[in-house]
């Protein structure tokens, strides 16, 4: 928010910057610095459209678009006149665009990408509009994912879809949670689903649309001459890269469903062979049974049982005979049939696999674009370096770790990094570094992201964590600063004071936490001891078998990645700092059986206490509501052979706990 003093300042700002801005034949490089600079102050003052504007006419000098520098000037001037005046500064409220807010326009080479990405984030809006799920969630869930399409329309250069997610995120995010104005929002917020569809598709027409009729009611103005950009088409066929020749993901997993159906359907066709070759074997028995009695019976005689009785039986025994060749005739077309058509499901996932499979640098790709738009915005020098990049990996799981690698860059980028003059007063290089390093752990995937920044500043987390309740006063002081960056990932805690375009929401941790629990994996932070900050993302990299260790605690069995156990130890051998229940919010139990070490990358080894723990097996981890998500430490569920579901427990969220709880153990 702006305050009387913050906005003099900017007024001094925009006064010192016009002289050079009314000169047309200025050098670009002296304009744009001053554009870079304008654009901070606006930006720490709080008018994030302005900030907006300027980004936009900074780019434009940098195109050497002619004209653009006056017109710069004659928008700061007003502004400036409007800043003394004590007036709005763009006489516009959200969602009517700024008068100078152009269409966006995204690099041909990778519209098409980007597209695909927004169609698919759009397809979960629709989603959640649908959802019958707890109302309150829904729009939890409606914000994160418009914060996530905040994010890619930013690394994309759609700076208009950014502005316009971004005044929706926070009207979704400061909406009541009482079920009648939830059911409203959700309602505005497929109109707004609409709107975005067409910032992405045709910026010009849909900003032309805001200003003729914006959602929130009619303009206040008519709309200002402005620059017409032709609408974006996507390249030719023959003009994109082989890997845009790809089914979307979306139907890639509706064959995939299709094809695990067809698996259940060889189950079936099994089960009814062997019923099928059960029965044959039945009626063969019952045969020979009916046969051994005729033979005890012998041939008609007077005062025996009559011919037509015995004929009868001979009957009944042929017939059966007969029923149990066709029985056995039919389990072997079904076991064949059976065997067919698993041979030939095999061969189809085969096929769908080629299209699924990629490699780690398909998401250094897109998150290096994103970097560079987002350093470009912050006036910052940024170097990504990457290695690691041939990892293979499942396209499916690529593109869902694209969103929070990406919010670990932004955050980098906007908290972490300084810009160069920053540095260049701490003794550090004037380009910052950010690193993106893959590895493959055996079935896991480790995705590093580090960055060389100033860290995270613990002493204001420790803060804010007590201050809105999040843990008490003496947790906080006793909680090491390594096990306090975990509060980072709390819905809605931001050390930033001002939100703008790239971040201070606080939920773009919380959104990189959640969709590494969906894919069954953890993402941890720590400080670098060289100063900056450190992910970890770990997720497995086949969805399918993951190995599990069975956990008993208070009367229910839960799953626990092999890749987060330790050793499995006595009570008296070393005490548990915790005990699970109480992690998971269950009934304290009367006494600790065993003590299972957790163990984090990252983090020194806990013990935590547990009733029980029973044997290794392979699982499939299934991906859980948000709802589940957020009643616990939970990652995900496996569906057992008896049909029945089990938990899956979140290693580094417990470990954390453990750490940080230290309370005692009855």
């Amino acid at each position: 928010m702006s305050s009387p003093e913050v906005d003099a300042l900017l007024a001094d700002e925009i006064a010192r910057r016009l002289p050079l801005l009314a000169q047309a034949t200025g050098d670009p490089l002296d304009v744009r610095a001053a554009l870079h600079s304008l654009r901070g102050a606006a930006a720490m003052a709080g008018h994030s459209d302005l900030a907006l504007v300027i980004t936009q006419l900074g780019a434009r000098v940098r195109e050497g678009e002619a004209g653009a520098t006056l017109e710069a000037h004659e928008l700061l001037a007003g502004v400036l006149e409007r800043l003394l005046q004590g007036q709005p500064l763009l006489d516009t409220r959200w969602p009517e665009p700024p008068l100078a807010l152009w269409p966006s326009s995204v690099d041909a080479s990778y519209r098409y990408e980007y597209h695909s990405a927004m169609r698919d984030r759009l397809g979960e809006i629709d989603a959640l509009v649908a959802s019958t799920e707890g109302q309150a969630k829904v729009l939890d869930s409606a914000q994160r994912t418009v914060h996530a399409m905040k994010g890619a329309a930013a690394g994309a250069g759609d700076d208009v879809t950014a502005w316009y997610c971004h005044g929706l995120e926070g009207r979704l995010k400061d909406a009541p949670r009482d079920l009648a104005t939830v059911r409203d929002a959700l309602v505005e917020l497929a109109r707004h689903r609409a709107v975005l569809s067409l910032l992405v598709e045709d910026p010009a027409r849909g900003l032309d649309l805001l200003r003729a009729a914006p959602p929130e009611g009619p303009s206040r103005r008519p709309p200002p001459r402005r620059r017409t950009a032709p609408p974006p088409t996507k390249p030719p066929a023959s003009e994109l890269p082989p890997e845009e020749f790809r089914l979307p993901q979306r139907t890639l997993e509706g064959f995939l469903e299709r094809l695990e159906r067809l698996d259940g359907m060889h189950d079936s066709l099994a089960g009814a062979s062997d019923a099928a070759r059960r029965m044959a074997a039945r009626l063969h028995e019952i045969r020979m049974a009916v046969l051994d009695a005729l033979h005890r019976i012998g041939p008609p005689r007077p005062w025996g049982p009559p011919a037509a009785a015995l004929q009868q039986l001979e009957i009944s025994a042929e017939s059966m005979r007969r029923a149990a060749g066709r029985a056995e005739r039919g389990a072997r077309v079904f076991r064949d049939d059976a065997e067919a058509l698993r041979d030939r499901v095999g061969a189809m996932r085969g096929e769908l696999s080629v299209l699924r499979r990629t490699s780690v640098s398909f998401i250094f790709e897109r998150v290096t674009r994103a970097t560079e738009r987002y350093a470009e915005t912050e006036g910052k020098l940024v170097t990504l370096e990457t290695s690691g990049g041939d990892v293979a990996i499942e396209r499916r799981i690529a593109e869902r770790l694209v969103d929070p690698i990406v919010q670990l860059v932004r955050n980098a980028v906007a908290h972490g990094i300084g810009t160069p003059e920053q540095r260049q007063e701490q003794g550090k290089p004037s380009h910052g570094t950010i690193t993106l390093r893959a590895e493959r752990r055996g079935t896991w995937l480790r995705l590093h992201v580090e960055d060389d920044g100033r860290g995270a500043d613990v002493e204001r987390i420790r803060e804010l964590a007590v201050s809105r309740g999040i843990v008490s006063p003496d947790l906080a002081r006793r909680a090491p600063d390594q096990e306090l960056l975990t509060l980072l990932f709390a819905p809605g805690l931001s050390t930033v004071e001002s939100s703008d375009l790239l971040a201070g929401r606080g939920i773009g941790l919380d959104l990189a936490q959640d969709a590494l629990r969906r894919l069954g994996g953890a993402v941890s932070l720590k400080q670098r001891p060289e100063g900056g900050l450190a992910a970890l993302l770990e997720v497995p990299l086949d969805q399918k078998l993951v190995d599990v260790l069975w956990v008993e605690e208070a009367g229910y069995e839960y799953a626990l990645p092999v890749s987060f156990t330790g050793r499995v130890l006595p009570v008296d051998t070393a005490p548990p700092a915790l005990r699970l229940c109480s992690c998971l919010g269950l009934e304290p139990r009367a006494r600790v059986n065993l003590g299972l070490e957790l163990v984090v990358h990252g983090l020194e080894p806990v013990v935590l206490g547990v009733d029980g723990v029973g044997k290794i097996e392979e699982a499939s981890i299934r991906a859980i509501g948000p709802t589940l998500a957020a009643a616990g430490p939970y990652c995900g569920a496996v569906l057992r052979s008896d049909g029945s579901l089990r938990l899956v427990l979140d290693g580094p969220t417990l470990a954390a706990q453990a750490r940080a709880g230290q309370r005692p153990v009855p």
